[in-house]
């Protein structure tokens, strides 16, 4: 999914904890319209603006990586219609500005930015509303906004197109035309990127569609990065590393969790047999239209050695995924089944904060899409990712000797 580049929304919500610690005050008064003109160290920022009628009331500057991987917070008190944040950002770091609950998708008062040395104005803010503020001061916000114009064009016609599938779902046409603007739109951030490596908006753009890209393609893209932007980048490192380790011929990461009897079992206990290892969901339409085809695999190629291995999306759901194993008319029961291992965290409140991956199964195998599906040699290596069923079909067939 291309869009608008993720550092520009809430921050993860897994880091919300961390930033309340990390939680600096700043008090604004009617000194604090604009940023002293005095000298100010190296990396100084300053963000500033006007919003009337919220005298008291608190608004935020989150600052995010790239990457994700890291996020601060900064709070003011908004006084006589004023508020100002201060600090060192040495390089410049996509920023949330925004009041209300973080967590709330439906809130109108936030506004993406990159906050980076200098005197940054923030103009147009209401109370409800920050969708049509100025933002002045900031080369890279200015980066942002001119990449996300070039990608208007592609989302109006998407979204017309959208609306015209749901009147007619099952017009190939539509479809057709709507995958073509999907790779026009990335083909635009692919150019981007290629053509902007100094930029600090080139590594988020990158991390938003790399779940599209193939292995040499994102390589050439995070090789073409600055040395100076390419350490925003280390949420792409991470997935190349991910990727690199699952192309053909390298030895398969082992895959380990529980099955729904309890048991703890590997992908590692099935050397010896080729393994279609099958990340899906019981909630995945095309996941579970494509379980006919697996079991007529199964049934074909089983007792020369063939085997599968399932890796189900559904820990938040573990009732529904155990039943609809045992309930199921596709075979499924004849196969080896584990949990993603994705927990989800809440505060003491029970409201959801974010995710535990310290298990999760998935990211050994950059999974970013549900079904994925990779075949795995009798010696324990990768064949490969399996794009189509003609595909799985023709490389079994040649395995088999059939």
């Amino acid at each position: 999914n291309i869009g608008v580049v993720p550092v520009f929304d809430t921050p993860p919500e897994n880091q919300l904890n961390q930033m309340k610690a990390q939680k600096i005050i700043l008090l604004a008064g009617v000194t604090a319209l604009f940023c002293a003109c005095n000298s100010k160290p190296a990396g100084h920022f300053c963000v500033s603006g006007k919003i009337s009628d919220a005298d008291g009331r608190e608004i935020y500057l989150y600052r995010i990586s790239a990457n994700r991987s890291t996020a601060t917070v900064d709070t003011a008190v908004i006084g006589n219609g004023r508020f100002i944040f201060e600090g060192i950002q040495e390089t410049p770091i996509g920023a949330t500005l925004m009041m209300g609950d973080p967590r709330n998708w439906e809130n109108k008062t936030r506004v993406g930015l990159f906050v980076e040395p200098g005197e940054i104005v923030v103009s147009g803010l209401m109370v409800s509303d920050f969708s049509n503020v100025a933002i002045t001061g900031s080369p890279t916000t200015d980066e942002q906004k001119a990449y996300e114009n070039s990608l208007q064009p592609f989302t109006e016609q998407m979204t017309r197109l959208h609306e015209s599938i749901k009147v007619d779902p099952d017009n190939a046409t539509l479809r057709d035309s709507l995958k073509i603007l999907r790779e026009s739109m990335q083909q635009t951030s692919i150019d981007f990127i290629r053509n902007n490596g100094k930029s600090f908006v080139a590594p988020s753009v990158l991390m938003q569609i790399q779940g599209n890209l193939d292995y040499p393609t994102m390589k050439e893209l995070y090789d073409a990065l600055a040395p100076e932007v390419q350490s925003e980048a280390a949420g792409t490192k991470k997935e190349l590393e991910a990727l690199e380790a699952v192309l053909p011929g390298k030895p398969a990461p082992d895959l380990i969790n529980k099955n729904p009897e309890g048991k703890e079992i590997k992908l590692s206990d099935l050397k010896g047999k080729v393994v279609l290892v099958d990340f899906w969901a019981t909630w995945c339409g095309p996941c579970v239209a494509s379980l006919p085809h697996i079991q007529e695999l199964y049934n074909k190629y089983h007792d020369k050695g063939f085997e599968v291995f399932c890796v189900a999306d559904n820990d938040s759901s573990e009732d529904e995924w155990k039943n609809f194993i045992a309930g199921s008319k596709v075979g499924m029961q004849n196969y080896h089944h584990i949990l993603r291992g994705l927990k989800t965290l809440t505060d003491e409140n029970g409201e959801f904060v974010g995710f535990d991956r310290s298990n999760d199964q998935s990211d050994k195998y950059a999974v970013h899409y549900l079904p994925t599906k990779y075949l795995i040699a009798a010696d324990g290596t990768i064949i490969g990712k399996i794009g189509t069923d003609e595909e799985l079909d023709s490389i079994l067939a040649e395995i088999f000797a059939e």
